[in-house]
């Protein structure tokens, strides 16, 4: 093996997309949505993850988690 450079690159979480059965106690500095059912979820999620050009990730709990690099 030879010198290898790792890099480390992080992201940060610009939006979290909820629906009214999830309880986030605090998102940090992030922007929570409550939206009203599955659909409107993901159209919120997609329209601010254009807006502001991030990433976007579900986790496993149904939870729209928006991302900037």
């Amino acid at each position: 093996m030879g010198n290898e450079s790792t890099q480390r690159q992080t992201a940060t979480i610009i939006a979290a997309v909820t629906l009214s059965n999830h309880k986030i106690l605090s998102a940090g500095e992030a922007f929570v949505l409550e939206a009203k059912d599955e659909e409107e979820q993901q159209k919120l999620t997609l329209e601010i993850a254009k807006t502001v050009k991030g990433d976007v990730t579900q986790l496993s709990n149904g939870i729209y988690l928006i991302l900037k690099s």
